[in-house]
C-alpha cells in the first residue's frame, strides 16, 4: 500500500500530558505563546503537505461547532468528494460520526479534509459540500486508518502528514503501525495527575500492547530556547 509518511509531532509536559492549562509555569517565566511558536516552527521544518487532528481537538482548539449527527438517517452512497483546494497545505479532521460543523472550507488557513465513517447522513455531506470541504470514508466506523491513508495519497496526493493529536488519535495510529516518526517537544513544566490525556492514549484493554512489533531508532535531541527539548525518533516495524 502506498501512503503518506506520518510524523507524530506533539508538545507535552515532561510527564507526557497534553492539557496545557494544567502545566506548571516555566522557571524562565517565558510566555507560553513563545513555546507554541517554537513548536510550530519545528513542525514547519518537515514541509508536510497536511496536518491531522481528531474531532475533539478541532472543536476545542479551533472555530468549529457541533452538528446534530443523531437527527438524520445514514446516507446511501459514500464516495470521496474533493472540495475547495486553494491552499498548499491541508487540515485533516478525523471525525468518524460527523459531529463537527464548519463555517467555511479551511482551518487555520488550510483546506479541510474530513475523514468519516459510513454512518454519516446525506445532510451532513451536504453541509460539507456547501462549505467546500473535501471528505473521504475510512470504512464503516471511520477508523480504517490504512484505507484513509491510501485515499489521501492516491486522491489528494499527500506525501507527508503531521499527526498532531489528540492522544486517542495518536494511539490509534500507533496501534495500526502507521507512525513513521515521533517528534516530541518537552515543555519545561509538569502536570502530575493520573488519567490526564497523554501524547499517546490508545483505547484498549488492560494488557494490550499497541506498540508491539515496533521499535524506536534515536535520531536527535536538541535543547531549544527556555528549556524546550526536541526529541526525534524513527519508528521501525518488525516481525516477532
Amino acid at each position: 500500500m502506498r501512503r503518506p509518511k506520518v510524523i507524530c509531532h506533539m508538545m507535552s509536559s515532561v510527564d507526557g500530558r497534553l492539557l496545557t492549562a494544567r502545566w506548571t509555569k516555566p522557571f524562565s517565566g517565558t510566555d507560553f505563546k513563545q513555546y507554541v511558536e517554537m513548536y510550530e516552527n519545528a513542525g514547519g521544518q518537515f514541509n508536510a503537505s497536511a496536518w491531522m487532528i481528531g474531532r475533539n481537538t478541532a472543536q476545542q482548539d479551533f472555530d468549529t461547532g457541533s452538528f446534530d449527527y443523531e437527527k438524520y438517517e445514514p446516507a446511501k452512497r459514500f464516495e470521496t468528494h474533493i472540495g475547495s483546494r486553494t491552499s498548499a497545505v491541508s487540515a485533516i479532521i478525523l471525525d468518524p460520526n460527523g459531529k463537527t460543523s464548519y463555517n467555511g472550507s479551511n482551518l487555520a488557513g488550510d483546506n479541510i479534509i474530513a475523514v468519516l465513517g459510513e454512518t454519516v447522513s446525506q445532510q451532513y455531506l451536504a453541509h460539507l459540500q456547501k462549505n467546500g470541504i473535501s471528505y473521504l470514508f475510512a470504512g464503516s466506523d471511520g477508523m480504517d486508518l490504512h484505507k484513509a491513508m491510501e485515499v489521501l495519497y492516491r486522491d489528494f496526493a499527500l506525501e507527508t502528514i503531521l499527526l498532531e493529536g489528540g492522544g486517542i488519535i495518536n494511539g490509534a495510529f500507533l496501534k495500526a503501525g502507521l507512525i513513521d516518526e515521533l517528534s516530541i517537544m518537552l515543555y519545561p513544566g509538569i502536570d502530575g495527575l493520573g488519567c490526564i490525556p497523554a501524547i499517546i492514549d490508545h483505547n484498549g484493554e488492560i494488557g494490550e500492547l499497541p506498540g508491539q512489533g515496533q521499535t524506536l531508532e534515536y535520531r536527535s535531541a536538541e535543547v531549544l530556547e527556555d528549556g524546550l527539548v526536541w526529541l526525534r525518533y524513527k519508528v521501525h516495524q518488525f516481525k516477532n
